[in-house]
């Protein structure tokens, strides 16, 4: 582990990590937690992309909260996701970068003017410690171009090998082997910050926010459903013929169904299912993630393929079923303290029926805890959302 301690030093002798040319003996003895000696360090956090793989790493930033509670906390992240990251409290300030934009849309100038933007943001401070949870070589780039010692994972035996060269000190992947993708994020950050790794369920943290009103033509005594059927890979998608029959089934239960979408080819499946799905409804627009998140904050239940929204929709608190037909649950199935249910798995599909018993079971958990008044802020979610 690593001991950032007051006097803190990369090359000190108690620092049991292994450096980028030396891997760590298997037995090696973990020095007492330094936490208690830390003084106010100043900590960046680089996970740069995907939303999904972002809001993974998010519960981090409680752990580190509560092991560091005087620590300065900032995180490099590309847009649009900082925004989302600007929800949460405890970070202290999010650096946002353009990595992709320019190149994509062949702005060379414009994105080398970016670029020098980006890296005197990124230099603006002086860190005691840079940790790298995306481990990557465009990660590993930023974070040595940041100001401060870096600690990463080993790199793969696959692909982007090498790029832990670029760490001042290296975390061996045995250290988190078998991890769910939450799980190994909050491990990475515990190894190197040298406090023990929680045991306790994870916590997003994302500041509820209030839904603008976006003409959707839902009204707000509505319940509605998310259904997510959009994925950045078609094989993760559930056919249209499920999603229409959970559709009807949800309708028949007195909840509307509405289809989000990010592109043509997801903004013409969504207005062919909702043609065909009464009561169903289409945004008019993309949204942006922050009105993604009132919205999603404000819905009865969510249902969608692995992707970035549907873990989202996690994040956000609300009852979230995940289908997983081209991706392991074991690793990035849905995680924490929110009701969810995660069906499939890779290579197997998953029926309709399975997720419509999902569906009642999680909506019967939320009836009882409304009746109740178990769910934290459910008079103000209920009138939170101003859809007009």
């Amino acid at each position: 582990m690593v001991g950032l301690q007051r006097s803190w030093s990369p090359d000190s002798p108690a620092y049991p990590l292994a450096s980028a040319s030396q891997p760590a003996p298997d037995d090696a003895p973990s020095p007492a937690p330094a936490s208690a000696n830390m003084g106010r360090p100043r900590i960046l956090i680089v996970k740069l992309t995907s939303l999904g793989d972002v809001i993974k790493a998010l519960p981090v930033v409680n752990d580190i909260r509560r092991a560091l509670p005087e620590a300065t906390l900032d995180w490099a992240v590309e847009r649009p996701c900082d925004s989302l990251l600007a929800l949460h409290p405890a970070i202290d300030r999010v650096i946002p970068l353009e990595l992709r934009r320019y190149r994509k849309e062949r702005r060379y100038a414009a994105g080398f003017v970016a670029a020098l933007r980006d890296l005197r943001s990124l230099r603006a401070h002086r860190y005691d410690l840079i940790v790298d949870l995306q481990g990557r070589m465009k990660s590993a780039l930023v974070a040595a171009l940041a100001r401060g010692p870096v600690v990463g994972q080993a790199s793969g035996s696959m692909r982007e090998r090498h790029h832990d060269c670029l760490y001042r000190k290296v975390v061996p992947r045995a250290a988190v082997a078998g991890l769910d993708a939450v799980s190994a994020n909050r491990a990475l950050a515990a190894l190197a910050l040298d406090y023990p790794m929680p045991s306790d369920e994870a916590s997003y943290g994302l500041r509820a926010v209030r839904a603008r009103p976006i003409s959707f033509g839902t009204p707000p005594s509505s319940p509605y459903a998310v259904l997510v059927h959009g994925s950045s890979r078609s094989e993760k998608c559930w056919p249209e013929a499920r999603w229409l029959a959970l559709g009807r089934a949800l309708h028949r239960r007195g909840i509307r169904s509405l289809l989000p979408w990010g592109n043509a080819t997801e903004e013409a499946r969504a207005r062919r299912l909702a043609s065909r799905i009464s009561g169903a409804v289409v945004p008019q627009r993309v949204l942006e993630l922050v009105d993604w998140a009132g919205v999603l904050a404000a819905a009865t239940l969510a249902v969608g393929v692995d992707s970035g929204l549907t873990h989202l929709a996690a994040a956000c608190g609300v009852p979230t079923i995940g289908i997983f037909q081209a991706s392991s649950v074991a690793i990035y199935g849905i995680e924490g303290r929110v009701p969810h249910r995660n069906l499939g798995d890779e290579g197997r599909e998953v029926s309709v029926e399975e997720v419509v018993g999902a569906a009642d079971a999680l909506l019967a958990r939320r009836a009882f805890a409304l009746e109740f008044d178990l769910v934290p802020g459910s008079a103000a979610r209920s009138a939170a959302l101003t859809l007009t």
